[in-house]
């Protein structure tokens, strides 16, 4: 596959934990929902019509065409006073309820699928990335497209990318009619229209201006397709496209979002659901290469003798502006509170091996990285409110050196565990709770301090040291989460 093609492959997939690698040289979206007869959801009754039944039509303000691909049987046929039915090769329909159907139900049966699809939905659209339908982090119903079919399921695809961006083949399949509402300019690399493929703008605009299809593109006064016929070749990445499209994008998905199990969920850009595990957002210099850098996510970033307690799967995205960044998005299929941790651990671990590369001469080409973490969830919703978010700036620093700041709301899991174990290494019984501090004193703390082993209270050493906390001193024991916190002997 050539340079250039290789650049394409956006967004990129990877099985992180698996050290594989799923791509293409551009995805496919295939639109799916369609105007055929043979569409159970395109009738009222939700079956299709049969032998004694009176077929009829919703009546449209603009005509739309419906496709007959097999022999049909019906009561009566009420044609529209508008549309078109297209009929496959040596196809039959019979008339009259001679045919023995017993499970047939006598009276209408009506077409209600008359209403477009929108183009931004992205309940229409199916992915494809080099064969395999890859299925978008939120769960699917029955009527969503993005079904994963085999082992590709899980990948954290984005809404936004689900529908077609700038460099993606556009399909929809033969032996269908469709009917399809877009009400902006949309560019996208190929356009394949019921078995003919379209790779130049006249060409596909000619086909739009005719009868067949303005019957099954309902264009709006901004609505427009150019074919480009090209690939990305830009060498950190082509963004999708879609990005000032998100708010419509998300109402038309709906309130399909999974409940996260996680705390604190993060939602990266191009998502309209929370979720739970990792995201990095990368600025690189002239020198990133994306594919590179994909490449390297597994060979440098996913040491084989390293474990991780569950299956991590990422997708690298080329941020559109005002960002224009590139995002790497972690989750893995950990069930349960602690959905989310194995991506955490990979993107922790992703984040320290680019800062210890950043300096004059950064073999990624990365010169910033924000890391945003979602958290360990409440088991039985105890310890609510006792993890944050953990928040990582790097910075290319000045002379070359690495400058970071970390900002970290620590966990009350780790603070338990720190304090237990100083208590433990300083004084000879551990047991003994440290009494509250007097009033007036100042906090504990290190020498010099009011209350510390050299203050102005020193000759009573260690009597003001610390001071009761039932947050601190009083674990809820019963809490997994605590597990490997030891009891007071």
């Amino acid at each position: 596959m050539a340079t250039a093609a290789l650049r394409a492959i956006l967004p990129l997939l990877l099985l992180l934990a698996l050290f594989s690698v799923l791509g293409t040289d551009a995805a496919k979206k295939i639109w799916v929902k369609n105007t055929n007869w043979m569409n159970s959801a395109n009738w009222d009754r939700g079956s299709l019509p049969c032998s004694k039944q009176v077929v009829t039509f919703q009546e449209k303000p603009n005509p739309y065409a419906v496709f007959v691909q097999n022999d049909v049987s019906v009561g009566e046929l009420v044609l529209p006073m508008n549309g078109e039915i297209v009929f496959a090769d040596d196809l039959k329909i019979n008339f009259g309820s001679f045919i023995n159907e017993p499970n047939c139900m006598a009276g209408e049966n009506r077409f209600v699928g008359g209403d477009p699809g929108d183009w931004l939905d992205p309940h229409n659209w199916r992915v494809e990335d080099d064969g395999n339908v890859v299925e978008p982090m939120s769960p699917d119903d029955a009527s969503s497209p993005t079904r994963a079919a085999d082992d590709t399921s899980g990948f954290p695809v984005l809404h936004a990318e689900v529908v077609p961006c700038t460099y993606d083949t556009v399909i929809f399949p033969e032996n269908a009619t469709y009917l399809v509402s877009l009400d902006h300019s949309k560019q996208v690399k190929h356009m394949e229209f019921t078995g003919k493929v379209y790779k130049r703008t006249p060409d596909f605009r000619k086909f739009l201006e005719s009868e067949n299809g303005k019957m099954q593109f309902k264009l709006g006064p901004s609505g427009d397709i150019a074919v480009l016929g090209q690939d990305c070749k830009d060498l950190s990445g082509c963004y999708c496209g879609n990005e000032e499209h998100m708010d419509k994008i998300c109402d038309l998905y709906g309130d399909n979002c999974p409940h996260v199990t996680c705390s604190d969920p993060i939602t990266p850009r191009g998502s309209c659901c929370p979720m739970c595990g990792s995201v990095l957002l990368l600025k690189y210099d002239d020198t990133f290469d994306i594919m590179a850098f994909q490449d390297r996510l597994v060979e440098d970033f996913m040491p084989k003798e390293r474990e991780y307690k569950g299956r991590v799967k990422g997708r690298v995205s080329k941020l559109g502006p005002p960002d224009g960044q590139v995002q790497l998005v972690l989750v893995d299929d950990v069930p349960g509170a602690s959905s989310g941790m194995a991506a955490v651990e990979v993107g922790k671990h992703v984040a320290s091996v680019i800062e210890k590369d950043m300096g004059p001469f950064p073999t990624y080409g990365v010169t910033e990285l924000t890391i945003e973490n979602s958290n360990v969830g409440h088991v039985a919703q105890v310890a609510e409110g006792s993890d944050a978010n953990t928040v990582l700036y790097i910075a290319a620093g000045a002379g070359g050196g690495a400058v970071f700041f970390v900002a970290i709301l620590v966990s009350l899991v780790i603070i338990m565990k720190k304090r237990r174990e100083e208590s433990k290494g300083g004084q000879n019984d551990s047991s003994v709770r440290k009494p509250p501090m007097s009033a007036g004193a100042g906090p504990p703390g290190a020498a010099g301090q009011a209350g510390g082993a050299d203050g102005p209270n020193g000759a009573d050493k260690g009597a003001d040291k610390g001071f009761e906390n039932p947050v601190y001193d009083n674990p809820i024991k019963d809490n997994p989460l605590y597990a490997d916190i030891p009891d007071d002997p």
